[in-house]
């Protein structure tokens, strides 16, 4: 199977997915007035991250699938508004730097956008869309560009601390032509009210570059 039939099928269970995650969301909305609880009665910590206010400081590490430089270092900070039930609005930041003899990479990230979930008994499906700019310095085939990033996935509240999120997204960086799908699993256990750790692994599958993984532990602190 060819790369492109590899990305297509990839794109096809992703939009898949989303329809399915959206449906859900859709389905539960007329439910939304019925289970929505003051949140002064609600224990903090039996939420996970969506519909919470937070911010979060990451530590990242990305290995190369046969790239040069090998690995990539950097940070990652978040901030997460509930801006109204059902609908979280974010701004992202992320920076790194990989270094290979007198080769030094270095990237950073900025984008912004909305998470749209519905909260259900069994967890939170949501849809994502996320668009800002990349800039990349250190070798001649990096640049700078407009990128967009659209996912999907669902938050699962495995017990009344920790909550389980499988995630996947399709990204495009429209200035260097890069198309990606990314698979992540994310997990999260919150300590107190204002406290919780998140640590999560993803694979991105690069159309035409290489395949990269992605590790990040990192705290969130909760308004």
């Amino acid at each position: 199977m060819t790369k492109t039939m590899k990305l297509n099928t990839k794109l096809g269970w992703m939009i898949s997915t989303a329809a399915i995650s959206l449906g859900l969301a859709l389905s539960a909305g007329a439910q939304t007035s019925d289970v929505a609880v003051s949140s002064a009665t609600i224990d903090p910590a039996s939420l996970g991250l969506l519909g919470s206010s937070y911010s979060a400081f990451n530590l990242r590490y990305t290995d190369i699938d046969g790239g040069s430089p090998t690995a990539m270092r950097g940070v990652g900070l978040q901030l997460n508004q509930a801006w109204r039930p059902g609908i979280d609005f974010q701004v992202n930041y992320d920076w790194g730097r990989a270094t290979a003899g007198p080769i030094r990479v270095t990237y950073q990230d900025l984008n912004t956008g909305v998470t749209v979930f519905s909260k259900l008994d069994w967890g939170k499906p949501f849809v994502q869309a996320l668009a800002g700019w990349e800039w990349r310095r250190g070798l001649p085939a990096l640049g700078n560009s407009f990128a967009y990033n659209l996912g999907t996935g669902v938050e699962l509240q495995l017990s009344p601390r920790f909550a389980l999120t499988p995630s996947m997204s399709f990204v495009r960086a429209t200035g260097v032509n890069r198309s990606e799908v990314d698979y992540a699993l994310k997990g999260t256990y919150r300590v107190n009210r204002q406290w919780s750790v998140s640590a999560a692994a993803q694979y991105d599958s690069v159309y035409h570059k290489a395949d990269a993984k992605v590790y990040t532990l990192g705290v969130n602190y909760h308004y």
